[in-house]
């Protein structure tokens, strides 16, 4: 079976809750996640939003690690430049070893302003603090007494203790949208996370470079596919349902983010990108059996190794409807992967 992961949204809705009350919507998310057969509960990182975004990653995946028994926790992805290696090293080691071993970290080196002006780092140094810090978690979680000659920090005759519960340390996804992601990907990481918004064959030819790195470096791929899914009992109510999923799209769209290729050569602006053109073979959409038929198809065609949806955008869909559609992809699409 194909495991599939979660990602939740973890910005405010704007209808006036409170965080208090988004927080306790994602760990009713992750406890039904975990009923239905998903395979683990991932979190996001941003800085200095005005929409309540939580802004702390591994800590929600600890949270939620105490509020489940068997899915993965995790990030997707922490912003790896933003923290100190060995303060990072031994949260995660804690969690790791709290959740018996169900912790994952995927890291990314970031891209937005205000999330390295809030800590007074450089944007500039954000490709070299991530591949330190990787190498720095590394190190720290064999529980042994290390120095590491670093630009940016300190770091002589440490130890990270407790050690990590998973042998080596839990595993490091790296997120990797450009040829020197997927380089470094490939030369540093337990596995590569896609991005959400590229079409099947973007995403086909990046998988091909990120794994022909890997094993030039004598790793082995491991492919994290990364999609939006809007399901529904049928094509109509997905219709209905995607306004959420567009505006997110359009976003990404009107700041650059879609590559170039056939499915968008005659949209000319954000507004032209319609549900029906971001559906056909870059999102998972439909009622059960059609999700179903496109991820085999992504499976077949990208062969990855694991799958993280996102499922919930910033405007919705609201709560109730968010579990109903946890539940009907759980119960109607995992079984059949």
């Amino acid at each position: 079976m194909l495991p599939v992961g979660y990602f939740p949204c973890t910005q405010d809705p704007p209808d006036g809750k409170r965080v208090d009350r988004l927080m306790d919507e994602l760990f009713e998310q992750a406890e039904l996640c975990e009923e239905v057969g998903f395979d683990g509960f991932y979190f996001t990182e941003h800085h200095q939003q005005a929409d309540a975004y939580l802004p702390s990653p591994v800590l929600m995946a600890g949270m939620v690690g105490m509020r489940t028994q068997r899915i993965k926790v995790g990030t997707c992805v922490l912003l790896a430049p933003l923290y100190h290696p060995v303060r990072l090293a031994e949260d995660i080691a804690v969690i790791d070893q709290a959740t018996k071993g169900r912790m994952v970290a995927a890291v990314g080196i970031g891209y937005q302003p205000d999330d390295f002006d809030a800590f007074g780092v450089p944007i500039k140094q954000r490709a070299r603090r991530t591949e330190e810090c990787v190498e720095i978690l590394r190190q720290a979680w064999r529980g042994e007494t290390f120095s590491y000659p670093s630009k940016f920090h300190t770091i002589e005759n440490v130890r990270v203790t407790p050690a990590a519960y998973q042998k080596g340390g839990p595993p490091i996804w790296l997120a990797g949208w450009v040829p020197a992601g997927l380089q470094r990907a490939g030369r540093m990481g337990d596995g590569w996370i896609a991005d959400p918004i590229q079409s099947l064959a973007v995403i086909k030819d990046y998988a091909t470079q990120y794994r022909a790195e890997a094993k030039k470096n004598g790793r082995k791929p491991f492919v994290v596919l990364m999609r939006d899914c809007v399901i529904g009992d049928t094509w109509d109510a997905c219709v209905t349902k995607s306004a959420p999923t567009m505006t997110t799209h359009r976003w990404y769209h009107h700041y650059g983010a879609y590559v170039k290729d056939d499915y968008i050569k005659d949209v000319k602006t954000s507004d032209d990108l319609t549900f029906d053109i971001a559906a056909n073979d870059r999102l998972i959409a439909g009622s059960p059996q059609q999700c179903l038929e496109q991820l085999l198809m992504w499976k077949e065609e990208v062969q990855p190794d694991y799958v993280m949806l996102r499922m919930r955008q910033p405007g919705g869909p609201p709560q109730a409807e968010a579990l109903a559609d946890i539940r009907l992809f759980g119960e109607h699409v995992i079984p059949n992967l």
